[in-house]
């Protein structure tokens, strides 16, 4: 099939209604830090087992998702040189190779001289739940850890949360900041399942947390469209069978944070040339540039489709398990599941999804 048959294809899938995921335990149950999970009745949480992981055992995962297509091996392995000086720990460090690959890379780039965080290392963050954020009892606002609950992930799996916190900090801790945060950690998570699908299978606690942004995201968009967008108040609804307390119309009504607006970094003008359409207005951003709704609706009416392009878009949706293999058949046609580009997101359901 033609690639341009097979992306239209892909957008007559992508635009059905959300419906219920294929297996809810690829995503939050349970109450985990005080926050219900997504799925109820899915499986427990766990993180993942094991010790802390030394160089060579990072090293050795990175090579293992760059065979996979996750990223170019040479690449990775230039960055993990690259950030050794300011990013000495190696899990932070492979971490950070992953994000460089993604929509985030210029975040990565401009660390640490113009992103919040100085450094990045392991230990206990001052608010147990978080991913990334700052250390617990003292240092300062720059010194950033990721959450040793986590030591035992895969470096693709802590990769989004690497991206909300190289630009969080304290006086963005208002709704319409941690919206576009948290949408950028989906954003990744959903690039790396697109490349990977099997990352989405890996069963651990943060991976379903990862997995649990990107369904909203995903099904974050206005009727019949297969665009995501941030903004979408009549959209279809984001959790098609979860818990219907936690189900919104569309990203932006997610309560990530108290209401508020705020002014964004320097660095989301360099992180908006990797994600937008061509721009039209003055300066190329909606003036004032600020972290408002107003932005929300902006940046998502301008997502480009090259962050995503729809085949991605629905690797990523059938490997997640929002839309099964029989819905893409009957929109598309039995051939759509033929194509090479959609295989392996398709196979990554002939085994057991992995649990810890």
């Amino acid at each position: 099939m033609p690639r341009e048959e097979l992306e239209a294809a892909a957008r007559r899938v992508l635009a059905r209604p959300p419906r219920p995921p294929r297996d809810p335990g690829l995503f939050t149950s349970g109450v985990l830090f005080g926050q219900p999970g997504l799925y109820p009745d899915g499986p427990p949480m766990a993180p993942a087992a094991g010790p802390r992981p030394d160089e060579a055992t990072l090293r050795a995962e990175l090579a293992s998702f760059a065979a996979a297509g996750g990223a170019d091996a040479a690449v990775l392995d230039e960055q993990m040189r690259a950030l050794a000086d300011r990013c000495p720990e190696p899990l932070p460090r492979a971490a950070l190779a992953v994000l460089a690959t993604t929509v985030a890379a210029p975040l990565v780039a401009a660390f640490p001289a113009r992103t919040t965080p100085r450094t990045m290392s392991v230990g206990a963050p001052s608010s147990p739940g978080r991913v990334v954020g700052p250390a617990l009892g003292g240092g300062t606002p720059r010194e950033r850890v990721v959450n040793e609950r986590y030591v035992a992930e895969h470096p693709a799996s802590v990769a989004p949360s690497l991206a909300h916190d190289l630009l969080w900090s304290p006086d963005l801790a208002v709704h319409a900041a941690e919206t576009l945060l948290h949408a950028l950690n989906a954003m990744v998570h959903l690039q790396l399942v697109a490349r990977v699908p099997a990352l989405a299978h890996r069963g651990t606690e943060l991976c379903r947390r990862q997995n649990s942004l990107a369904i909203t995201l995903c099904n974050s968009r206005q009727p019949g469209s297969e665009r995501i967008e941030l903004v979408a108040p009549e959209g279809p609804g984001t959790l098609p069978g979860g818990d219907p307390a936690l189900d919104s119309p569309d990203f932006w009504s997610v309560p990530f944070a108290p209401p508020g607006d705020a002014a964004p970094p320097e660095v989301v003008r360099a992180l908006a040339a990797e994600v937008f359409e061509p721009l039209v207005e003055e300066g190329g951003f909606l003036q004032p540039l600020a972290f408002s709704e107003d932005w929300g609706r902006w940046f998502g009416a301008r997502l480009s489709a090259s962050w995503l392009p729809p085949v991605d878009q629905l690797r990523a949706a059938l490997a997640l398990g929002l839309v099964l293999p029989a819905d893409a058949a009957d929109a598309a046609g039995p051939a759509v599941l033929g194509q090479p580009e959609l295989a392996d997101a398709v196979a990554v359901w002939e085994r057991e999804p992995v649990r810890p």
